[in-house]
């Protein structure tokens, strides 16, 4: 039997340049120090262990995430995009499981997870973000006649071929705007529904961002973040748990962060040292939401700097090749999977630097638990995907998929 071509296998083997190894090296570093603090964040001090239950698991969600990052990375996204639908419409269905009694889990009054097998939980918005990026592009690629080409100086050099929008298109609110912005809502009402506010306003800048980017006029943007909004400060001001937090953040600090900021004073340039920081017995889920503190006093202010720096880094290196991509689909999946992982870990900081109101929002790669991991080792796997495919020549021209003019 003939060997099929390389733009037709779904697997094949990554040739990945400079740019892309280092994000991989950037993601595998956060992930491995990301377990040497799991073993202090998750330990209690009353019962002090030389191994902690939390690092023994980190470990496993590590080895599984660099499996499936390693497959985001080696698939061919043209055959994944094939099948986008149907990945969105089982996103939706995996985000309605949480209302299935005995498999939606209630934790601390939100049900966001599932249980797949008894200790195993699975938290739906988490590979709903991967169905986010994946439907949103296969329509901004197949649709894209009828928004305008962008207008930002940073695309001047670029490749891409967009065509010119008729008069006709030009009107076409419904396929330019509303049809795109419907995925988008689809998906975040569901995951505010759970509720979790903080995912929901993490995916609706995500996707709105590659909306704007992808051309959508500017007359349906401003009014629709008004709306948007309004909308969202008439639901918090009656949501007395979230209200609490906005009020908090404005006029005094909640207790998690003031023992966060704490944590992060008392760690000094060099830090308490491996073992023997204080902060993870005062603040909650201090091994998730605030492992940035535990960092800070464990490791000091030299070794705790690097995590955003690393983020930094890995954010700018992938922005540097976005415009060298030539093709709309690659393009806006690589930006969509970039702008999750580094937004999530800028609101996590945020958070913790009392920059942000308190939301609780794992900082990736480093805060402990699996499901998130996996995701955001699929989203770097994504992204060096799509940078490889334009460095090789391997990636066919953009009239040359499915419907993309």
């Amino acid at each position: 039997m003939a060997e099929l071509p390389e733009q037709e296998r779904f697997f094949r083997l990554p040739r990945i340049g400079f740019e892309a190894g280092s994000i991989i090296f950037i993601a595998l570093f956060l992930g491995v120090f990301g377990i040497i603090v799991q073993n202090s964040a998750g330990q209690d001090l009353n019962t002090p262990r030389l191994i902690s239950v939390t690092l023994g698991r980190q470990v496993v969600f590590l080895a599984i995430a660099i499996v499936v990052g390693a497959l985001a990375l080696c698939v061919n996204l043209n055959r994944v995009r094939r099948f986008s639908a149907p990945i969105f419409v089982a996103a939706v269905f995996c985000l309605l499981l949480i209302y299935v009694p005995g498999l939606g889990k209630l934790v601390n009054g939100a049900c966001r997870w599932i249980e797949l097998i008894p200790g195993v939980r699975l938290q739906v918005s988490d590979p709903a973000k991967i169905a986010l990026v994946i439907a949103l592009s296969d329509y901004i690629a197949r649709f894209r006649r009828y928004m305008l080409p962008p207008q930002f100086r940073w695309f001047e050099k670029s490749k891409f071929g967009f065509p010119v929008p008729t008069a006709a298109a030009r009107e076409n609110a419904l396929w330019g705007f509303i049809a795109p912005c419907a995925i988008l809502g689809t998906i975040c009402g569901l995951i505010a529904l759970e509720p979790d506010l903080g995912t929901m306003l993490l995916s609706a800048a995500v996707g709105f961002s590659m909306l704007v980017l992808a051309g959508i006029y500017w007359r349906y943007v401003i009014p629709t973040i008004l709306v948007g909004v309004s909308a969202l400060s008439v639901i918090i001001s009656f949501w007395a748990n979230r209200s609490e937090r906005i009020t908090s953040f404005l006029f005094e600090r909640s207790y998690q962060i003031e023992m966060s900021l704490t944590g992060l004073a008392s760690g000094g340039a060099t830090g308490q040292g491996l073992g023997d920081g204080l902060i993870r017995a005062g603040v909650p889920e201090a091994h998730t939401d605030c492992v940035f503190a535990v960092v800070g006093e464990e490791f000091g202010f030299f070794v705790a700097v690097w995590v955003p720096i690393g983020f930094l880094i890995l954010f700018l290196l992938a922005v540097s090749q976005l415009r060298k991509i030539t093709d709309t689909f690659y393009f806006n999946v690589c930006l969509g999977s970039l702008l999750f992982v580094v937004l999530q870990a800028a609101i996590n900081l945020g958070v913790v630097l009392d920059l942000l109101p308190p939301k609780g929002m794992s900082l990736p790669f480093i805060s402990y638990g699996g499901s998130n991991l996996v995701v955001m080792s699929a989203f770097i796997g994504i992204v060096c995907n799509c940078m490889q495919n334009w460095q090789n020549n391997v990636l066919p021209k953009p009239t040359d998929i499915g419907n993309d003019t």
